[in-house]
């Protein structure tokens, strides 16, 4: 089964606002805007896919569960100039069993939705079987965003 993924920039979130410029440490008034509209947007709708799924929460290679409020933070969505990013991968998943690396997720094949920041802090990405239920459901609740289809890398 085919890994897939959905990209969904910022800016369908922050709809009058240049979300290339999104820097966790500016404090102007209209980022910090655009960024608690990005945290309020993606904590209901992790919440709702957990419920939906019967997931739980988990980083790629740990088997401790992990509370939404430990992925809905600045460090995780948005850039930093003094700090840049740090790339992350969480996963949303049934059972604990961590993976050792991107490539033992893919070659897992149980259902599950992985989410990583995009590297430059322009929108987020999430993984999953493609045409798998999770495909279908992301797709309903981005229907009125525009999102790119992306292949899975395994890097």
């Amino acid at each position: 089964m085919k890994k897939i993924g959905l990209s969904i920039d910022y800016n369908n979130i922050c709809k009058d606002y240049n979300t290339v410029y999104l820097d966790r440490d500016n404090t102007d008034r209209e980022t910090f805007e655009c960024m608690n509209k990005v945290m309020s947007w993606f904590k209901p709708l992790l919440l709702e896919l957990m419920k939906e799924f019967g997931y739980n929460l988990y980083r790629l290679n740990q088997a401790t569960k992990l509370k939404p409020e430990e992925i809905v933070q600045k460090r995780f969505f948005f850039y930093s100039l003094e700090k840049e990013i740090i790339a992350q991968t969480f996963i949303l998943k049934p059972d604990d069993t961590p993976y050792e690396s991107l490539s033992d997720w893919a070659l897992a094949n149980t259902p599950s939705v992985l989410i990583q920041n995009d590297d430059e802090g322009e929108g987020i990405y999430f993984y999953f079987i493609e045409n798998s239920d999770e495909h279908h459901w992301l797709l309903k609740k981005f229907r009125d965003f525009t999102v790119d289809t992306i292949p899975f890398d395994k890097r």
